[in-house]
């Protein structure tokens, strides 16, 4: 059957207002049960669509009439056991039969390995669609289980909220079937204030339509973009910016079934609050959008959907701003009762609050940083060493403050502007304010060296802490957020070129401890977040093979000058011959830990005395190219070995008879692949 064709399936599930953390997980939900369903049930279907408001959920689906034919294969026991010796069907075999509905004609012998087994294939014929269809949406709708659930009534379903209606039809025609007390039919519901009568859906091409006309959008992209657009044409016409929030943009259209923009003000005096106080009492409290100028400062102005119609905007405009009123006086008393105490009078009260119970206060965990920045700000940069030590001791303080109690995702943040205040300088501010950038893998880092190194040592503590109580992340559990920070510190470290190694910090922050198993936890999990950086680079695994093995002993920039000096490298037309060249020598290599120290004068045939010699005359060369980073330099030093290394190869015998010319011999060809080492491991190249 052409698929264009096909008769529609149509499935509505009325509810009461569904929660709209829930609204994106139900739509995914019901298109997944509904195809493991009709797949299950051999449903020949096409062009499936799910829809999603607060009030619904929604199927639209193609479905031809009849299920698709299936031929099954059984297999049964092996025909020594299935018949007795007069040819009779054992209880083995009579099981075979009665399980699977079959007859005794229908048994066929066949081979299968080095047995011989009973064998049926049996047609299943395909049944009507609307024969099946009652039972299979019951259980689609059983099937979707939320993440928060209830049951109502008397009722025994459980779902994320009452379930109101139910609204099946296909091909035109209802499909019913009952749910508890609850029957299908083929009535909807619009908007619950602008259109709340029940409508009846007789034809599912429509049905769209008949919603938007009864107030209701279905389509969740298709509000997104009415969001998005009004609100950019509202800001624009007084000349501003509209601040486009795409996980508030989210949020706000699962709240509504009708969305409008509606432009509304605030008092100019509120401004002099900090404008990210400002935007998160709109977007966390109120699901308000922000307008900035263009210069970036906020305006008065903000935007606020209603699920109503353009007729209702001054009512909705007059209860917006009496509400943000009374929202941003609460937040001024809260700053300015902040200000009132400075950062480190806030410092005793950090040691009554429990960072931890297995690792101590907050007062505790700031001076863990204190230590661990102070050590890498002597590494990196000593004059910043003052600015360190204040920054690290305040940078906790304002969690203990009005403002951060109520709204958490303003921590630094708010403490840069405490600090500022309190006359503190900009560069220990802003370190203060930045301290928990990277949040995420793609924001931005500190602006600021002070920052960074507070960033790095406030993530190091973390991790090494909550490694050394066993708390490690598994799986996909990772309760403290320990993979952001580590790729946080990961990406600080590229980016800001600092030149010191992961192990010497790590010790650092373990204070030596001895406990190997621990240390070695943690850099295994600072190279998987390497590597992850390193992909999202671009580089190919074969490069990042060859260069991983020096993350933790070497500044981390220094991997990406080994890594783009490999990516060169594949491009020579030199590659092939010196990359098989120096495999060979990884493959004779010796695989222990002896010493092996050439002893020039057991040096005896013309390739090994040629290839000890092209050693020597390169070995300090690499040395120096490696220490000045020029890898690629390394490389093309490395190729005029190329020659000698397949002479060597091609006329000496390695394994020699004698024990100390063999010894002598893998003790050159060790000595090559150590010098290759410097540079990267080559044997990992494609």
């Amino acid at each position: 059957m052409n698929t264009q064709n096909r008769p529609q399936l149509l499935l509505e599930i009325g509810t009461e207002e569904i929660p709209a953390r829930f609204i994106s997980f139900g739509i995914n939900r019901l298109k997944e049960q509904a195809e493991k369903l009709f797949t299950d049930y051999r449903f020949d279907y096409s062009d499936i669509k799910t829809f999603g408001t607060p009030r619904r959920l929604a199927l639209l689906v193609s479905i031809s009439e009849f299920q698709i034919a299936s031929e099954k294969e059984l297999w049964g026991p092996p025909v020594s056991v299935a018949y007795d010796a007069d040819g009779n069907l054992t209880k083995a075999g009579e099981s075979f039969l009665k399980n699977n509905s079959l007859t005794a004609d229908k048994l066929e012998q066949k081979q299968k390995g080095k047995g011989v087994y009973l064998y049926a294939k049996i047609t299943e014929q395909p049944q009507r669609i609307t024969d099946l269809l009652a039972n299979v949406l019951k259980d689609i709708i059983l099937s979707i289980h939320f993440p928060k659930s209830m049951r109502w009534g008397m009722g025994t379903i459980r779902f994320v909220r009452p379930i109101q209606w139910v609204l099946a039809i296909y091909d035109n025609k209802k499909v019913t079937f009952e749910l508890e007390n609850i029957k299908s039919n083929n009535m909807t519901k619009g908007h619950r204030f602008l259109s709340p009568a029940s409508f009846e859906i007789r034809d599912t091409k429509t049905y769209i339509n008949l919603l938007r006309n009864n107030f209701v959008i279905l389509d969740t992209d298709e509000r997104k973009r009415m969001i998005t657009n009004s609100s950019l044409k509202i800001a624009e016409s007084i000349d501003a910016i509209f601040i486009q929030d795409d996980e508030l943009i989210e949020h706000v259209c699962n709240l509504v079934e009708y969305p409008q923009a509606v432009l509304c003000g605030f008092d100019e005096r509120y401004l002099n609050l900090p404008p990210e106080l400002l935007i998160i009492v709109m977007k966390d409290h109120q699901k308000y959008f922000a307008l900035k100028k263009a210069d970036g400062n906020l305006t008065n102005s903000f935007i606020v959907i209603s699920n109503t119609k353009s007729d209702n905007s001054n009512t909705v405009r007059k209860g917006a701003e009496k509400v943000i009123k009374a929202r941003f006086e609460d937040a001024r008393f809260y700053f300015e009762e902040d200000l009132k105490t400075p950062p480190h009078e806030r410092l005793d009260t950090l040691k009554r609050v429990v960072f931890h119970e297995d690792l101590g206060s907050l007062f505790d965990k700031t001076q863990r940083i204190k230590e661990i920045a102070s050590y890498i700000a002597n590494l990196v940069s000593p004059p910043l060493l003052q600015d360190i030590l204040v920054a690290s001791t305040l940078c906790k303080t304002d969690l203990v403050s009005g403002v951060v109690r109520e709204f958490p995702e303003l921590q630094g943040i708010m403490g840069g502007y405490y600090a500022k205040h309190a006359g503190y300088s900009d560069e220990i501010a802003s370190a203060i304010k930045e301290h928990y950038l990277p949040k995420n893998i793609n924001d931005t880092i500190p602006s600021t060296h002070t920052g960074c190194i507070l960033s790095i040592a406030d993530k190091i503590d973390n991790i090494v802490s909550f490694f050394s109580i066993g708390e490690i992340p598994s799986g996909t559990e990772d309760p403290f957020a320990l993979r952001r920070q580590c790729y946080g510190i990961v990406s600080m470290l590229f980016e800001q070129r600092y030149d010191f190694n992961i192990l010497d910090i790590l010790q650092q922050a373990l204070n030596n401890n001895t406990n190997q198993e621990t240390l070695q936890n943690i850099l295994d999990f600072f190279r998987q977040r390497v590597e992850f950086y390193l992909q999202n680079k671009g580089y190919e695994y074969d490069i990042i093979d060859a260069v991983i093995p020096y993350f933790d002993r070497f500044p981390l920039h220094t991997i990406i000058r080994r890594a783009d000096a490999l990516v060169s490298f594949k491009s020579e037309e030199f590659y092939i011959d010196l990359s098989l060249a120096l495999k060979r020598v990884n493959n004779i290599a010796p695989k222990d830990n002896l010493d092996y120290i050439v002893d020039e004068k057991l040096l005896t045939q013309d390739a090994e005395i040629t290839l000890f010699q092209g050693y020597k005359d390169i070995s300090e060369k690499i040395d120096t190219s490696v220490k000045e980073l020029d890898f690629s330099s390394s490389i093309a030093l490395l190729n005029s070995l190329k020659t000698p290394i397949n002479n060597f190869f091609d006329t000496v015998l390695v394994m020699d008879k004698d024990e100390k010319i063999r010894h002598n011999r893998l003790s050159l060809v060790n000595a090559i692949k150590e010098m290759c080492l410097k540079v990267a491991d080559f044997s990992k190249l494609k």
